[in-house]
């Protein structure tokens, strides 16, 4: 009788696959569990899908898994692979690591392989644009690489999703795909996959905002209809459904959908406040105030992501349109109601080459008696800082740091990195780091150890680090929860 060691659900100690073939033992040893961990840039505003525990952070919301088991041949050779392994499995992060149920084990042969396919925040339903994040996964009969249809919620702008993922094109440290039996977690480096837009507004020398205030009504991203003032904008690409490819990390608009009436985006989304302009506030519209200041339109934990119109980004004056309406307000006390109000309406359009997929733009209005003119600038977003978990040991520590290298070969531009460490302080330990191989790593780049939801650090029960070679440690040792920095000499 042939006999094989497999992988199994153990809740229900159901068999996955090659029900043909009989279990003789399962061990920890023979068959490592599957389990993962979390790389992505950490972000501050609270709509931001990051590596966090609040708001819409991963581990707030959970990351959802297709998994694809192959055997010995690669995902790309393999005759219609199906997510016969998982599919839409939610992993959660729960008493300071991430887990999953049923639980799943790696097979034992060791050139069997299984591929991973892996987005966030996670989606529990399918198939709506304002449900689950307007997130619609390919079917688990699927054939072929898996695919993220997306739907951009065109009636809320303050409900807006910042949807990760990974890809199949991912190398090195990052691979996710025909992987072999490991004990390792499995590396997830998430992507931002949309574009990330944030509006700001300021008013040009030709206003005397002393006697004169600009004041912004609303804002609506134009589509392909008719709108008001009347723009011919039917090659608008302001798409509201594409189709994001796993297998490379690229969009494909074959079945997607464009906006045909414009969106409003006072939905939330605007910093808009009741306004008290001139004695005994002869203005009070709730609207943006503009000045000479540039300041954002939005409030502080907003931002639009919106399906980026090409593989460059925007390519024409039509590709994405914004109607800006605001009231010039002029005090004379001579008129009645001590003001005069004139409203204006101004449709801009969005520079060439901006909304690249997993780009932010900072969008500058400026304001004049002429018009409005706009300016772009690209903000960090993907290369803040990358983030690990790994548990307190040595071992598992340097990991973090060796995968951090490899990000840092491919991406020079990453300059902070940071590990969660989890687990229990029971002595007094030293991290000795000092024989690492950092190659990849640049001067002053930072490596931040947190060790804030690591138990049991107190009195003699310290943590301390030697730094490995061309490094300098601060903040070492610990005696009680905290981090240790440690900062390329």
């Amino acid at each position: 009788m042939k006999t094989k060691h497999v992988w199994f659900a153990l809740s229900a100690l159901a068999i996955a696959g090659c029900s043909q073939n009989e279990i003789t033992e399962i061990s920890p040893e023979a068959n490592p569990e599957v389990g993962f961990s979390v790389f992505t840039g950490t972000q501050t505003k609270g709509t931001i899908t990051d590596n966090t525990e609040s708001g819409t952070g991963i581990k707030a919301k959970g990351f959802g898994v297709l998994a694809y088991y192959t055997g010995a041949t690669d995902f790309a050779s393999y005759t219609s692979p199906t997510p016969n392994f998982m599919w839409n499995q939610k992993v959660e992060y729960k008493s300071s690591a991430w887990s999953y149920t049923p639980l799943k084990y790696w097979p034992n042969t060791t050139d069997e392989k299984i591929s991973f396919f892996a987005y966030a925040p996670y989606a529990d339903t399918q198939n709506t644009a304002s449900s689950s994040n307007g997130i619609e996964l390919t079917a688990a009969t699927a054939s072929g690489y898996p695919k993220i249809t997306f739907h951009w919620n065109t009636t809320t702008s303050s409900a807006g999703v910042d949807l990760v993922a990974t890809n199949a094109a991912q190398t090195g440290g990052d691979k996710t795909v025909d992987l072999t039996k490991q004990t390792a977690a499995v590396p997830f480096k998430f992507k931002h996959v949309l574009s990330r837009a944030n509006f700001w507004a300021k008013l040009d020398g030709s206003v005397n905002d002393s006697e004169t205030k600009v004041f912004i009504k609303g804002i609506k991203l134009l589509g392909t209809g008719a709108s008001t003032p009347a723009v011919a904008n039917s090659s608008s690409k302001f798409y509201t459904k594409a189709t994001y490819k796993w297998e490379d990390g690229t969009w494909d608009y074959t079945a997607g959908t464009k906006q045909a009436a414009a969106v409003d985006l006072d939905g939330g989304i605007l910093n808009k406040t009741t306004q008290s302009f001139g004695s005994g506030n002869v203005y009070t519209t709730s609207s943006v105030a503009v000045t000479a200041t540039a300041a954002s339109m939005f409030k502080a934990t907003q931002y639009l992501f919106l399906i980026p119109p090409a593989a460059n980004g925007i390519a024409a004056s039509t590709d994405i349109r914004i109607l800006l309406t605001y009231d010039v307000v002029t005090l004379d006390t001579k008129l009645d109601g001590g003001k005069s109000v004139i409203e204006a309406k101004s449709v801009v359009s969005l520079p060439n080459g901006t909304l690249k997929g997993g780009s932010a733009y900072k969008y500058v209005f400026t304001i004049g008696l002429e018009g409005v003119k706009v300016s772009a600038d690209v903000e960090n977003w993907d290369a803040d800082v990358n983030v690990v978990d790994a548990a307190l040991t040595e071992d598992a520590i340097k990991d973090a740091i060796t995968a951090f290298s490899t990000i840092k070969g491919s991406t020079s531009a990453c300059t902070k990195f940071s590990v969660h460490v989890t687990g229990t302080a029971s002595v007094a330990a030293t991290l000795n780091l000092s024989g690492m191989t950092t190659t990849n790593f640049a001067t002053n780049d930072c490596i931040t150890l947190d060790f804030s939801d690591v138990t049991g650090i107190s009195g003699s029960n310290t943590i301390a680090v030697t730094a490995p070679t061309g490094w300098t440690a601060s903040g070492s040792p610990l005696s009680s929860a905290g981090q240790i920095t440690l900062t390329k000499n």
